[in-house]
């Protein structure tokens, strides 16, 4: 077959289209969430858009030797079957890509066959030309889209242009869907944890209790969740077993009537509760089952039965004793377990087991002494007042919080000991014996000279009152610090496409007459605010990857100078008519030892920052010296300062100086923590000094080479 060129059209007409096609496909991308929605946007608009007749998406496994097909669309099932999963090292056209991270266009069948011999025969009936594209994130590939043409293709610039073009578009569109399913997924667990957790201590009866988790686990966790205590002379107890089919937990305790666990057994439940160890299988290995079952075939038939994929078992641990073991089983249709999910089970059994060891020392508290009914070694404080407020016990943990020893609190009134004793309890609903434990509250308090966040709950009894202590305040500064992220994400990441979504509706509406002047004014609006958008979206992955510790520093001599230019050049093409940008060189400036990509990035930020900050005009200078074998570079502005107390708090992260953006500044507030983070990566100090009215200077002092 000859190869066939689209036949002339008028250039504006053809280019006229492709952007029809592309804001088709940006439109679609746009509205999907969910990763499942964005592959059906991009196997349809976007195979559409191509103007091709099946299409693909592969990612790369996390271990990078895969790439596994997500979805297609137009190819014959016998053919992708074969190729759901297949190694980046094979001479495939999509491992091709994802190796070199180029595009690769083939017109032909033959030109696919000579390139890739593996393929001649294959899938025949799937086409001519081939169109393979890399998905890119920050330059490291995630995956490729494959798209096949029904008829030979001439891939011109334009063409090769606008499918490269749908390639960003969609690996973008994969990766914040992905953040969004994580965010999703987060949301769900903290919210699962907090219905637990107001479970487990809503009742002293951890035996209920902990029933009533299992059924919870099933399906979200598991297809089976069971529950076993540690008897006192070694025996294993089973307390609960949860699965949808309530004739199957019948058999399940059924099943372990006749095949009790062996307290020894070196694998499953018994290593468990008797090492205190989880044991997590994202695959449960066929050898392992095989030892198991030995030569019983009635025990074999049960397992096949069961059909178990994966499997954790956690222990239920508290002050050093293991009470017994959570396992959670995917058999029937949940997925394989992930990391994830064995934290999140651990997350559960440190819980359940603080439930169920509080739970059992406050029965020995109704029985026994003093010192036992104040729960002496639970990792909470504990702080046991007679019938008129004297403190009768004080454990080492609440020594630990309140920053009072037990010396100095006992035989008198917790008022004298701690002046915000009654702001503290204030706020915390006593429970009676034989009643529902309250919900723990949080309160803010000042203790040992620091501000705290201590989560409080109290037991009325006749004799007395009991409270438990707990420090939340890195707690509580971890889910600000969430809280903040989604905040400012969402506001920073709202407002572009807001702007975008207005100049496309203005742009598409029919009963405005728009000039040149105007479309382009709108189009360079759409433009900006879409580069605005990406550096948002770079910002907050960065600071991902610098808190997972996955950005690589490659230091090397570098001339700051060049750089320094390099950076005011670019500040020029954008600068407003009120600012003017100097660079100085003194006396000491020399090479210096560091990535210059990652110094580019630091000084390119300081830069925007002072002119962004420096609202009513004013000189942006960059200066270089040296002294002390280091290489000191200074942004130096005239703009709006910083106050005192503000001047380390601006390199935190998600911090803005104007979160109410009355200055009409905005920002995400990873600008300045990723700047520091980098230049400390790269054995530098970043510091500011700085006077509100009388501009900042921001000192970078690196090493020279």
């Amino acid at each position: 077959m000859s190869l066939r060129p689209r036949a002339a059209a008028d250039p504006f007409d053809d280019a006229a289209d492709r952007a029809r096609r592309l804001q088709r496909v940006t439109e679609a991308l746009g509205d999907a969430i969910t990763p499942q929605e964005v592959l059906d946007a991009i196997l349809t608009e976007g195979v559409r858009a191509a103007e091709a007749r099946a299409g693909a998406i592969g990612v790369v496994s996390d271990d990078g030797e895969h790439i596994e097909l997500l979805a297609q669309r137009g190819y014959r099932d016998s053919v992708m079957d074969e190729w759901l999963r297949f190694p980046v090292s094979l001479d495939m056209p999509m491992s091709r890509v994802v190796r070199t991270g180029e595009p690769l266009f083939i017109s032909t069948r033959n030109e696919r066959n000579e390139l890739f011999p593996y393929l001649a025969g294959e899938g025949d009936g799937d086409g001519q030309a081939l169109a393979v594209l890399p998905l890119t994130i920050e330059s490291r590939v995630i995956g490729a889209m494959a798209l096949s043409f029904a008829d030979n293709v001439v891939f011109g610039p334009e063409r090769r242009e606008m499918k490269i073009t749908l390639a960003r578009q969609a690996a973008q569109a994969l990766v914040r869907s992905r953040l969004y399913e994580t965010e999703r997924a987060l949301r769900e667990r903290m919210s699962f944890l907090a219905e637990v957790s107001e479970l487990l201590f809503s009742s002293l009866s951890y035996e209920q209790t902990l029933k009533r988790v299992a059924e919870l686990a099933v399906p979200g966790l598991g297809d089976w969740c069971a529950i076993d205590m540690a008897g006192e002379t070694g025996e294993i107890e089973r307390l609960a077993v949860a699965h949808q089919d309530p004739e199957k937990v019948k058999w399940a305790f059924q099943l372990q009537e006749r095949y009790p666990p062996n307290p020894d057994d070196p694998h499953g439940l018994p290593y468990v509760i008797r090492t205190g160890e989880p044991e997590f299988l994202p695959e449960i290995p066929e050898e392992l089952l095989e030892e198991s079952i030995g030569d019983d075939e009635e025990l074999r038939q049960i397992v096949d039965e069961l059909g178990l994929r994966s499997s954790i078992c956690v222990p239920l641990t508290a002050r050093g004793r293991t009470l017994g073991a959570m396992t959670l089983i995917a058999a029937e249709t949940h997925p394989p377990y992930t990391d994830a999910d064995f934290e999140l089970a651990l997350e559960l059994g440190r819980r359940a087991a603080i439930a169920v060891d509080n739970a059992r020392l406050y029965r020995e508290a109704e029985k026994g002494a003093n010192a036992a009914r104040a729960l002496a070694y639970v990792a909470d404080g504990v702080i046991l007042l007679d019938d008129v407020g004297v403190v009768r016990f004080w454990n080492r943990a609440a020594a630990a919080i309140t920053g009072v020893s037990e010396k100095e609190a006992l035989g008198r009134q917790a008022n004298e000991v701690l002046p915000a004793w009654d702001t503290l309890t204030s706020h915390v609903p006593l429970a009676h014996p034989g009643e529902a434990l309250t919900q723990p509250a949080t309160i803010p308090v000042v203790l040992a000279g620091r501000e705290m966040w201590v989560s409080a709950s109290g037991v009325d009894f006749h004799e007395g009152t009991v409270y438990a202590l707990r420090d939340v305040t890195d707690e509580h500064a971890l889910e600000k610090t969430r809280s903040d992220f989604v905040a400012t994400a969402s506001h920073e990441l709202r407002t572009p496409l807001a702007a975008v979504y207005g100049a496309i509706r203005t742009l598409r509406r029919d009963d405005l007459s728009l000039g040149d002047e105007d479309r382009e004014t709108f189009l360079e609006m759409i433009e900006g605010e879409a580069v605005r958008l990406a550096h948002i979206v770079d910002q907050i992955l960065l600071a991902g990857q610098l808190d997972a510790g996955a950005v690589e520093i490659e230091q090397a001599p570098c001339d700051p100078a060049q750089v320094a230019a390099g950076v005011i050049e670019s500040a020029q093409l954008h600068l407003p008519e009120d600012i003017s940008l100097r660079l100085t060189r003194v006396d000491g400036a020399t090479t210096i030892s560091c990535d210059e990509d990652k110094l580019r990035q630091v000084l390119t930020n300081l830069v925007d920052n002072a002119i962004k900050y420096s609202p009513d005009g004013g000189e942006v200078e960059i200066r270089l010296g040296g002294h002390d074998g280091e290489c000191r570079i200074e942004v130096v502005d005239q703009g709006l300062g910083i106050p005192g107390p503000e001047r380390e708090r601006i390199f935190e992260k998600f911090y803005r100086l104007d979160p109410e953006q009355t200055q009409g500044v905005g920002g995400s507030g990873l600008g300045l923590y990723i700047c520091r983070e980098l230049v400390e990566r790269m054995s530098g100090r970043l510091s500011v000094e700085s006077q509100p009215g009388k501009g900042s200077r921001f000192t970078l002092a690196l090493p020279v080479s």
